[in-house]
Formats: C-alpha cells, structure tokens, sequence
C-alpha cells in the first residue's frame, strides 16, 4: 500500500490477495473486486451452474441447517451443489504420495493463493518448493466436469479474496465468490430459509477434508505426522507468521517434509466472511460439521469415489516473478543522512 495524494493506495502490482486492508480499514475504504455480475449472469444463461462451497461454510452460514443451507442455494439457481471437501481429499491423496516419493525433499503446501503468490513475488528462488499440486478448489472443479460435462459453469464460493486471483489465472472456474457476496446473491434472488426445503449435496460427498479451513487440517487429512516430535509436517498460519516461517523455511531451519501455511489464522478467519465469532468458535463449528458428516458417511462408497478419480491430473506448476524492490545502495543512504544533516557515524 502506497500513499498518493493523502489517501491509502493498493499497489496491485504488489497485492497477494490476502484482504489484511480490507479488514483493518477503519474507514471501510477498501473494497473487494465484485465478481458477483459474472455469476449472476451464468445462472440467467440458462445452462447448468455448479457451486462448488468452500469447507469453512459453517463458520459463515450458522444461522440455517446445513441442508436448509444446500436447498437455498439450489433455489438460487445452481443445478450442482458440490463440496471442496471432496476435492480437498484428493488433495491430501496426491500429498501423501508426493511426500512417500520424494523423500529428503522439502516442500511448502500450495492450498492457499494468497502464499502462493507471496513467494513468487516475493521469494521467487523457492518456487521450486512449492508442492506441484492444484487447490482443492481446482480439483473439485476438474470432478464435476467429469461428471457433468465440458458444458458446466463452475462458481466457487469461500472466505478468501486471493481465490479471485486464482481463478483468474488458472480459468478453472467462471467465478470466484466470496460468502459475503454469496449471502448478496440470495438475497438478491429472493431466498429465504422458510421458503425452500432441504436438500443434500451432490456426491461424491466430502470426508476429512474438510478440516482444510482450520490450520493444520491439511496435515492432519494427508495423515502427515505433525506432532511435536515428528518432523514431517509443520502448520503456520497468520499475516505474522506466515512471513517468518518462509524465511525459516528458507534458511533451512524448518527441517520438516512439508511446510503448512495459511495466510490467515485459517481460512474460517478469511477476509470475505461477515462473522464475528471468535477464532476458536468458527474452528468448533467446522470440525463439528466434519464429525457429523463422517458419523453418517458411507466410508465404502467414500473410498470408492477417491478411486474413481485416482487418474485424474491434479499437477501444476509455478512460475517465479519477482517483484522484491531493490534496495538503497551505500551512496543513496549517505546522501540522504546528510541532507538530514547527519554526517558522523554518531
């Protein structure tokens, strides 16, 4: 953020996404991209729509079932309601055999847009780090295709701005929401909890990925030991700490196989939500969620779906483009010090 003329300025040569400005702005002066028209105007196309739903949604949507919650968005409109739950699971397979095959290397976890693009602005020699894996946004995208069609239009829907960056770039989605805008997009279709019935997500159903909102639920989905002892897997979340475990990462001190991070305190904390709760009740909520589901989940058609997708590409790659700014040489600072006056070491 830059100052021109008086007011505060988003560089978006230099924005990662994560939407810090936007919580902290006092004055409410920072405003998010709208991509609420380019969903609108998939569902008034007339073909089939798909919302794929982020796994913090129960931190978010609390006041309504979770059922009532699937009814109302296809009352919005979308032909498909899917959970990146699911998507999250796959993930967490291509994880556990990334780490089972590439044993003595280290890697940073690339499930958080707003991480990605800090270290390839910011630390571009640690691409080569970065795991080559999609997001579980990405890889629920890819399924429902499959089981849709090429024809399908995808809407993702989360606590995350970066997502937006995301889609842009990959085009595996038509648009990304935020749940702020999600609750703009019933309203302005006229949902109303008391006027739909209840309804059930569309299979595959998700399973233990949907501990991805809460920091750490990657390692624990991906079975990575992350205990105090272990040394396979370490979780840093937060605008502080994320910074500081890159450059302990980078300085080799982060001896750990994979390297966990999240920009927010994770994503139930993300930028695009309207809850107040504290951090700890929006956690409660998601893995009450995930426990209830998988009391009721049919582990043997679970296990059946992750195979079904077993063949599915969920590879990508990174590209460096640094964008650190270069700083001051000796003759500029002794410039400066002496127009300042200061002209002695003291």
């Amino acid at each position: 953020i830059r100052i021109t003329g008086g007011q505060a300025e988003v560089m978006p040569e230099r924005c990662i996404g994560c939407g810090l400005c936007v919580q902290v702005c006092s004055q409410k002066a920072k405003a998010v991209r709208d991509s609420l028209p380019e969903a609108e105007a998939l569902l008034q196309a007339g073909g089939p729509v798909a919302l794929l739903l982020a796994p913090s949604f129960p931190a978010e949507f609390c006041e309504v079932s979770w059922r009532r919650f699937v009814g109302m968005l296809r009352a919005a409109g979308f032909a498909y309601v899917h959970e990146v739950s699911f998507g999250a699971d796959l993930v967490s397979d291509r994880y556990r055999h990334l780490l089972d095959d590439s044993v003595g290397q280290r890697y940073v976890a690339t499930t958080c847009p707003a991480l990605v693009q800090f270290v390839q602005y910011y630390h571009p020699h640690l691409v080569d780090s970065l795991a080559p894996i999609v997001s579980p946004m990405v890889a629920t995208a890819r399924v429902c295709r499959r089981l849709h069609g090429a024809g399908v239009a995808t809407v993702f829907a989360g606590p995350c701005i970066a997502k937006k960056l995301e889609a842009e770039e990959q085009g595996e989605v038509a648009a990304a929401l935020t749940f702020l805008e999600l609750r703009e997009l019933l309203r302005r279709r006229g949902v109303r909890p008391d006027d739909v019935t209840d309804a059930d997500f569309d299979p595959p159903h998700g399973g233990i990925g949907g501990l991805y909102a809460i920091s750490g639920g990657l390692l624990k989905a991906a079975e990575v030991d992350s205990d105090l002892v272990g040394t396979e897997g370490v979780a840093a979340d937060g605008h502080h700490r994320f910074v500081e475990a890159i450059k302990e990462f980078e300085a080799g001190a982060i001896p750990a196989a994979l390297l966990e991070v999240l920009v927010c305190q994770g994503c139930v904390m993300g930028p695009g939500m309207s809850s107040r709760a504290p951090r700890f009740t929006r956690q409660t909520a998601v893995a009450q969620y995930v426990q209830d589901r998988a009391a009721t989940l049919d582990a043997k058609t679970w296990r059946a779906s992750v195979r079904d997708f077993q063949d599915m590409d969920l590879s990508r790659g990174f590209v460096p483009d640094d964008r650190r700014l270069p700083g001051p040489s000796a003759e500029t600072i002794q410039t400066i010090l002496a127009r300042m006056g200061k002209h002695r070491p003291e």
